[in-house]
């Protein structure tokens, strides 16, 4: 089961937090990894669904102590209800969620059960529905104020240790990216601080920004637009190096990037040069970016540097693996997307580069195909979730690294031979390459059918773009990616 999903990352052995913000956003506070848990309790504990259970996905439980309540249950809490000038009463102890799932991909018209939990002290502990507890899931466009969505009642599923489960069915609109999220009311009563409905986001009971649940309307031929590029860090002149970039990504209408040799300090105006780009982005085309970054270790011992991700399209989860060590920390950065194919996990790397790392990039390969394949067809994760991998392996086609992917059962498609069979498409050094070591790697969705076609793809950056500087030592790629 995905566990909290959008701004926060599980700070685990596994997955630790990344920054994941718009631009002028504030750093991400540490938390799970894109599902719902509560704060100081053991997220990955199950329970028993009933004896229909063979027959609905597997949900991670709300559980308690209940997320900066101060409360471990009801006898710690006294009377949850209290009058409120003799009129209506108050609800001061409680917690609510969209449970699950945090995302998913529809076509249209079709539809997908919901599921939401709320706890209320002294009534949802309590065998059977809560009197006077009732459930609406609301559907809008993304973005838009949750007050003008579409509401529809949702039903009583079951108890859920001392809370109270609700299921309603979405029905997949006919295009385009929308948001759900459950709101919950008491006949007679407010929720302290909250008014008659509580509006609950994949987080708790708020319905701040990104704490919807996402839905992708897979459209028929439905594109997206995806690159790959080594930032050559802090060297030769990086912010008209990057400005030459995102004027390049603009032209050609790409989506979401994968980037290596991110800095945190790229230059004086610059900044962290993933959010530097997508600020250019926003500029340059009027859509809004935003970008991710994990650090991976210290440029030279002084310079933050690691991997980043930066989109124009509504990002719904992210997570971040500790890949084999060899040289140096490396990691892989994913980012679960909207995109008018479907949801799309899309995982940023840079393997070791010495010789003598042959073994560790197998490994590490290997740890970032497990990592893909947990998030397109682990247990709870939506079904038909398509995946790209992208970014510097440090090693050619041919290797064991490369052939982790393309031999996959079922494999990914090497973008650029594709569509190039025989090109060697060398990426490195971009003045005069001799080798490729830079990919984008495609998969359609594992479960939920779909597949995903590579239908167009170029090398960027094959030529200076000013006097004989290039933007990079490496050469990037883009490719435009189309589902059935």
């Amino acid at each position: 089961m995905s566990e909290r999903s959008l701004v926060h990352l599980l700070a685990s052995s596994l997955l630790v937090a990344v920054a994941l913000c718009a631009t002028g956003c504030p750093s991400a506070e540490d938390a799970g990894d894109g599902g719902f848990s509560s704060t100081g309790r053991d997220a990955s504990a199950r329970r028993d669904a009933g004896p229909d259970a063979s027959e609905e996905p597997e949900r991670p439980d709300v559980g308690t102590p209940i997320p900066d309540s101060g409360v471990t249950g009801p006898a710690d809490t006294g009377t949850a209800v209290t009058p409120d000038g003799g009129a209506a009463l108050v609800i001061d102890s409680f917690w609510a969620n969209t449970q699950w799932p945090a995302y998913l991909t529809l076509a249209s018209g079709d539809r997908e059960a919901i599921y939401g939990q709320i706890w209320i002290a002294g009534g949802t502990d309590q065998t059977g529905a809560m009197k006077g507890l009732a459930a609406e899931i609301g559907l809008g466009p993304i973005g838009s104020d949750p007050t003008t969505w579409t509401w529809t009642p949702a039903t009583f599923n079951e108890d859920k240790d001392n809370n109270d489960e609700f299921k309603a069915e979405l029905t997949a609109p006919s295009s385009g990216v929308h948001e759900y999220a459950f709101r919950y009311r008491v006949t007679g009563a407010v929720f302290a601080g909250k008014g008659e409905w509580l509006m609950a986001g994949t987080q708790g009971p708020t319905l701040g920004a990104g704490e919807a649940g996402k839905l992708a309307v897979r459209q028929a031929q439905g594109r997206l637009r995806v690159a790959t590029q080594n930032l050559h860090c802090q060297h030769d002149s990086p912010q008209a190096r990057f400005d030459a970039m995102a004027a390049r990504w603009a032209a050609s209408n790409v989506d979401v990037v994968a980037l290596q040799e991110v800095c945190e300090d790229a230059a004086t105006g610059v900044g962290n040069s993933a959010d530097y780009l997508a600020r250019k982005l926003s500029t340059a085309t009027g859509r809004t970016w935003r970008h991710q970054f994990v650090q991976t270790h210290l440029a030279n011992d002084v310079t933050p540097e690691g991997l980043g991700i930066i989109s124009a399209l509504p990002m719904a989860a992210s997570a971040v693996a500790d890949l084999p060590t060899a040289d140096f920390p490396r990691k892989a950065l994913l980012s679960v997307f909207a995109s008018p194919a479907g949801m799309v996990a899309l995982v940023s790397t840079h393997l070791s580069f010495r010789q003598e790392d042959a073994a560790a990039r197998v490994a590490q390969a290997q740890k970032v195909l497990e990592l893909v394949n947990e998030w397109q067809g682990g247990a709870g994760k939506p079904a038909g979730t398509h995946a790209l991998v992208a970014g510097d392996f440090n090693t050619t086609p041919d290797t064991a690294p490369i052939l982790t992917f393309t031999v996959a059962s079922p494999a990914f498609s090497d973008a650029w031979a594709a569509l190039n069979p025989g090109a060697p498409g060398f990426s490195y050094p971009s003045s005069s390459p001799s080798i490729r070591i830079d990919y984008l790697l495609a998969r359609g969705a594992t479960t939920g059918g779909g597949t995903l076609e590579v239908v167009e793809v170029e090398q960027e950056f094959a030529q200076p773009f000013t006097g004989s500087a290039y933007v990079s030592d490496h050469r990037g790629f883009s490719a435009t990616l189309q589902a059935p």
